[in-house]
């Protein structure tokens, strides 16, 4: 549950995923879908409830020092990309890589030059490893271009290959395609589904309906800030059982 002041955008959520699954969320605007993924990656802090990952609790977090330096749960690609403008491609993957090696050997206790020396190794892996990513989203050739000399649709291609540097076992989109002409949403339809194929485990808060049917193993339809309906894609899409589901996917391709 989470409240803003005395309103209440979530009112109880609750579902499950297995390891390898998608998962699509779907629903109107105002209904809680994005901040579900903020609670779940611990950019806002949910006053009630619990996330249970591979039978270990992540929130309520018991030690936040601890969990800073743990391997990353959740990963979050923004609809608005969020890339740092000042930072090239390449940069902009390797910074939260080096922070945390920072942070990790600050915490190993070792001596300045020990430490300088080991964490010079690790940025030439982060470096290396930023170049795969780049090179898997399609974006070798642009890893020392800015932001802003990048279409819509490359920026959230670097966005996804920064989610994927800190190897989350979760990767969560927030409407990753909302914010891009036709043209370019397809280009990154096909990444997020060679993800898919790849077996990572996904959740995206996406009104591609066609895309939800077609990658989705679930799907949740939430509505006022709960958990409307939830189900496969079929159940879900195809043979909704809740009226609230029906009138929105009629309302939604009625408008396409």
């Amino acid at each position: 549950m989470k409240n803003f002041g005395n309103t209440e955008v979530l009112k109880g959520v609750n579902f499950n995923l297995e390891k390898g699954e998608v998962l699509s969320i779907i629903g109107s605007s105002g209904n809680g879908k994005t901040t579900l993924l903020r609670c779940l990656n611990n950019l806002e802090t949910a006053d009630v409830g619990e996330i249970i990952v591979d039978g270990k609790t992540v929130f309520p977090v018991q030690d936040l020092e601890e969990n800073v330096l743990k391997p990353l749960t959740f990963g979050m690609v923004f609809q608005s990309f969020n890339l740092f403008p000042q930072y090239s491609a390449l940069s902009n993957i390797t910074l939260a890589m080096n922070a945390r090696a920072a942070r990790t050997l600050k915490q190993k206790g070792l001596k300045f030059f020990e430490r300088r020396k080991e964490y010079n190794r690790i940025k030439l892996e982060n470096k290396e490893i930023a170049e795969t990513l780049l090179k898997r989203v399609g974006l070798k050739d642009k890893m020392n271009n800015y932001p802003c000399e990048l279409s819509g649709g490359q920026c959230q291609r670097v966005a996804i290959a920064r989610a994927l540097a800190l190897s989350p076992e979760i990767l969560c989109f927030d409407e990753p395609t909302s914010a891009l002409d036709p043209e370019l949403t397809g280009e990154v339809l096909k990444v997020i589904k060679n993800l898919r194929d790849e077996g990572h485990t996904m959740i995206i808060v996406t009104h591609e309906i066609e895309f939800a049917k077609n990658v989705s193993d679930k799907v949740l339809f939430m509505a006022d800030g709960q958990v409307e309906e939830f189900g496969s894609p079929d159940q879900v899409l195809v043979n909704p059982k809740s009226e609230l589901t029906k009138q929105f996917l009629q309302s939604f391709l009625g408008n396409k």
